[in-house]
């Protein structure tokens, strides 16, 4: 490879893996206030209760979170000290794990390590990534980036489709079917999400970690990793069988093509979330607690759906 080219290619890496730490450690379950106009009624609407859809996360944006004061919340983790209200707690951490009985604790023996690279990753994301993000929706059009959205979410069609399948979930593997179909031919290229919007066929969140979970495979110990963000020991198994199953992998004319392309799809999918983050900070009194247990809990959730 040229040297040229090998640098950019670096570049690119660099800018994708920050995205994704964004998603995972900057409480990607933030709000999102959608002020902009309005797509037509064949793309999903951005509200109150908008979900950004990826191949890791979906994410709930609510907005108006209250203050009060600090109270006790059970957590995954034990007890920890909040200052929410309960109830907007709840509401917080319903779309993730649905009921909390039952979530097995999530062990974290490098947790020295662990907090270290956190901290390490935040610094990245305020400096580096936050404002490449935020110059990014300040240029692309709201309507635009929801589009870009749907066609990322349509192209993973061939991840979600081997995950039901492994999980024996024919419902979901006919959905995935039928929406891949439609908005591929009626939606542009998946641009618009016809399936959805025209006849209500919902997407599916569905990935290979998931799989593993479903049959049983324990999620191993937590890890923070260097630019990617919180993890577990089978979800980076799982992301290294999603990579090989992405179009990207197979389709783009090279690697740094295939990073690039990654990257667009990040920054993107970054763009609905990043007004919030500050203030979801703000509101926790362990920052590192926090993302763990809810990126736990969102993690249960998806593999007991």
């Amino acid at each position: 490879m040229r040297i040229m080219e090998f640098i950019k290619l670096g570049r690119s890496f660099l800018l994708t893996g920050l995205f994704l730490f964004s998603l995972f450690s900057s409480f990607s379950w933030a709000g999102v206030t959608a002020n902009e106009s309005r797509m037509p009624n064949f793309v999903a609407d951005v509200g109150n209760d908008f979900f950004v859809q990826t191949s890791e996360v979906t994410i709930k944006l609510e907005k108006s979170t209250p203050r009060s004061t600090s109270l006790p919340v059970e957590t995954a983790q034990g007890t920890v000290w909040s200052s929410q209200d309960p109830e907007v707690y709840e509401d917080l951490e319903d779309p993730f794990a649905g009921n909390e009985k039952g979530i097995p604790i999530l062990t974290d023996p490098l947790e020295g390590y662990n907090r270290w690279m956190f901290g390490v990753n935040e610094t990245i994301y305020d400096n580096v990534l936050e404002p490449v993000v935020r110059g990014y929706r300040d240029t692309v059009h709201e309507n635009l980036r929801i589009g870009i959205k749907n066609i990322f979410s349509n192209a993973m069609a061939p991840i979600k489709l081997v995950s039901s399948l492994i999980q024996l979930d024919f419902e979901k593997f006919g959905r995935v079917i039928l929406r891949t179909l439609i908005n591929t031919t009626f939606g542009i290229g998946g641009i618009a999400d016809v399936a959805g919007e025209e006849y209500k066929i919902d997407d599916v969140n569905e990935d290979f970690d998931q799989a593993m979970g479903y049959h049983g495979i324990p999620t191993g110990p937590y890890i923070v990793l260097p630019l990617f963000g919180p993890s577990t020991a089978r979800n980076i198994v799982g992301r290294a069988a999603d990579s090989f199953m992405s179009p990207t992998f197979y389709f783009a004319p090279s690697t740094a093509a295939s990073v690039g392309i990654a990257t667009e799809e990040n920054v993107n999918d970054a763009s609905f979330i990043v007004d919030d983050k500050k203030q979801l900070e703000d509101s926790a009194l362990d920052e590192y607690e926090s993302v763990r247990d809810f990126y736990h809990q969102y993690r249960h959730g998806l593999v007991k759906k």
